[in-house]
């Protein structure tokens, strides 16, 4: 499953809550694999938590090793090691393939039952490498259509792993979570808009940015007033996020019934996502100054309403 945004602090705000200041995170790891993966609270630990208990640990798994892969382009600052180190992964889950493995991640991988991994959609990891591979060669996106096939390659092929993991692998079931996988990623990047900026990544398409008069100092660095088209970037960055994970939740629901119970998980992170898109847009510029979170009774409160049927 995708990664998510790492638990706050309890709020007295019920959407959302401004994150503590700290260190800038990666835009595609928050947690940068430190600690326990999932961390306590978060709605990625709510999802695994969603998942049946046969199949959690090759979930549990899966999810340290894209934690551990994607705080590369993070944690090294040349970008020529951070390449090479993302090479020899690469190179290990071609192994992995072939039933050999060097690192303990894949060691124990290979050790898990083989009904958990059978037939296993390797390149899906590779093209994940792939999209890291990106972030450590630019920071900026020309135009929204790259960013998007981005967030396809990264959070969209994690989607699809995930729902291969929790044993919905038709083609319609996999096409739902890449689309899934898509709206999280933009959901993701509107909470982080400033917070990234300041880290030196622009996750907004450049010709977005000019059409809406914003330039991209203005995302780090904001200004009072901000641009007239601010406004309406914020808004048109959330309504995108809503329609395609709008569009995932559709798919979700027109597949067998058993493929619908086994992408739960996901499902309620999409859920999360789109409150956490609306806690955004009502914020308005306080998401270039602070992260915006869910409190944790937030997210473990949908995560009950799913439990009990009242969230699709």
């Amino acid at each position: 499953m995708p990664t998510s945004p790492p638990s706050a602090q309890a709020s007295s705000n019920p959407s959302g809550t401004p994150s503590p200041a700290g260190q800038p995170e990666h835009p595609e790891h928050p947690a940068k694999a430190r600690g326990h993966v999932p961390v306590a609270g978060s709605s990625l630990a709510l999802a695994l938590a969603l998942v049946p208990a046969p199949r959690r640990p090759a979930l549990a798994l899966w999810l340290r090793w894209w934690h551990e892969v994607s705080r590369i382009p993070l944690s090294v600052q040349d970008p020529g090691v951070a390449e090479t180190k993302l090479g020899w992964w690469r190179q290990e889950l071609a192994e992995v393939a072939q039933g050999r493995a060097r690192h303990p991640l894949m060691r124990e991988w290979l050790a898990l039952p083989t009904d958990d991994t059978a037939a296993l959609p390797w390149a899906w990891w590779q093209q994940q490498l792939d999209g890291l591979t990106q972030l450590t060669q630019q920071t900026r996106w020309m135009d929204e259509a790259s960013l998007q096939r981005h967030a396809l390659q990264t959070t969209g092929n994690a989607c699809a792993v995930a729902a291969h993991l929790l044993g919905a692998r038709s083609e319609a079931a996999t096409a739902a979570a890449r689309t899934l996988g898509q709206g999280l990623r933009q959901a993701h990047m509107l909470a982080r808009l400033g917070q990234d900026a300041r880290a030196g990544w622009v996750m907004v398409g450049i010709d977005w940015l000019q059409a809406h008069d914003v330039r991209a100092h203005q995302l780090s660095r904001p200004e009072t007033p901000m641009p007239a088209g601010w406004a309406q970037l914020l808004a048109a960055l959330h309504q995108r996020a809503r329609a395609t994970l709008g569009q995932a939740l559709a798919e979700v629901h027109a597949l067998p019934s058993p493929e619908r119970r086994a992408l739960r998980p996901l499902v309620y992170l999409a859920h999360a996502s789109l409150a956490l898109a609306d806690a955004v847009h009502a914020s308005g510029e306080t998401v270039l100054h602070q992260r915006i979170l869910l409190t944790p009774l937030r997210k473990g409160w949908m995560a009950q309403q799913l439990r009990w049927g009242w969230l699709r």
